[in-house]
């Protein structure tokens, strides 16, 4: 038996469509993840983001959770004293055009950017590769975090090497591509 050849083309045609909604539908649902995720890491409860958007509570805990966690990012320190040092290179808080709070750990602007080239050269199989345990106090220090590191954490959201696509690290704090992306998106919010 032949098949009918308008058919197959509308089969494959239809196909095609699926394929394309499944891709959107996945990007839109990460989306919603990370825009939950900051709702919770600019201070929002999980309550109040469950009651806002009409979810349940162990919804938006999962949600949290399955976007790096509900650890805050914020410092636990002394009233009235300004954040930092940088966590990767130790510059002040008022050396700094921007310093962002993980929970317990900070970098500053010219270490996103660092971490930025040292994930480059990561993905591109150059410069040397960290185990985690950091280098200098230099921004330029941060080095890729091999992914033969697999238990290597992210100092800010916990997650493990193997568990993200890149990692960097300096002064034994590390960061992962994922935070970093978050980092670009707080600091040019602030920049604007």
């Amino acid at each position: 038996m032949s098949l009918d050849t308008g058919l197959l083309a509308q089969a494959r045609t239809a196909e095609a469509r699926v394929i394309d909604a499944e891709h959107a539908a996945e990007v839109a649902r990460a989306d919603f993840h990370r825009a939950v995720r900051r709702l919770q890491l600019a201070g929002g409860s999980l309550r109040e983001i469950a009651d806002a958007l009409g979810l349940s509570h162990q919804r938006v805990h999962q949600i949290v959770e399955s976007a790096g966690g509900s650890r805050g990012w914020r410092s636990r320190r002394a009233p009235g004293r300004p954040p930092g040092p940088c966590s990767f290179c130790g510059r002040e808080y008022e050396h700094v055009e921007t310093l962002i709070a993980g929970p317990g750990v900070f970098i500053c602007d010219r270490c996103i950017l660092a971490a930025d080239a040292a994930l480059a050269a990561g993905a591109e199989g150059s410069g040397p590769r960290g185990t985690g345990t950091g280098g200098g106090g230099a921004a330029g220090a941060l080095q890729p975090v091999g992914a033969d590191a697999r238990a290597e954490r992210c100092s800010f959201c916990g997650k493990r090497r193997h568990q993200v696509t890149g990692m960097a690290t300096a002064a034994g704090a590390r960061i992962c591509d994922e935070c970093l992306g978050l980092c670009h998106e707080i600091r040019d919010e602030q920049l604007a």
